[in-house]
């Protein structure tokens, strides 16, 4: 148990909210379209499904992998659209 709150913590600790990712010199905002964000960014290094209760597919998680080291990206869609984009530490 202790164990498992010390994972959700680290989590949860790990990500920062943000307004904008850079991608080049192209910004990807809330309400970019899929097509748009890898357009701008490349393909992700990793996509995660966001499922209901039921199984259905509601939406997605992408990682993007920074340049220069800076920080990477999660971007969350929902109907194909941005809903949140968080700053990886």
């Amino acid at each position: 148990m202790r164990f498992l709150i010390m994972v959700l913590t680290l989590l949860l600790s790990t990500a920062a909210a943000a307004d904008y990712m850079r991608c080049g010199n192209d910004l990807v905002l809330k309400g970019d379209h899929v097509v748009e964000v890898h357009d701008k960014c490349g393909d992700p290094v990793r996509i995660t499904r966001l499922e209901n209760e039921f199984g259905a597919v509601v939406g997605k998680r992408e990682v993007y992998d920074s340049a220069h080291g800076s920080r990477d990206h999660l971007v969350t869609y929902r109907d194909e659209r941005v809903i949140r984009i968080e700053r990886l530490r």
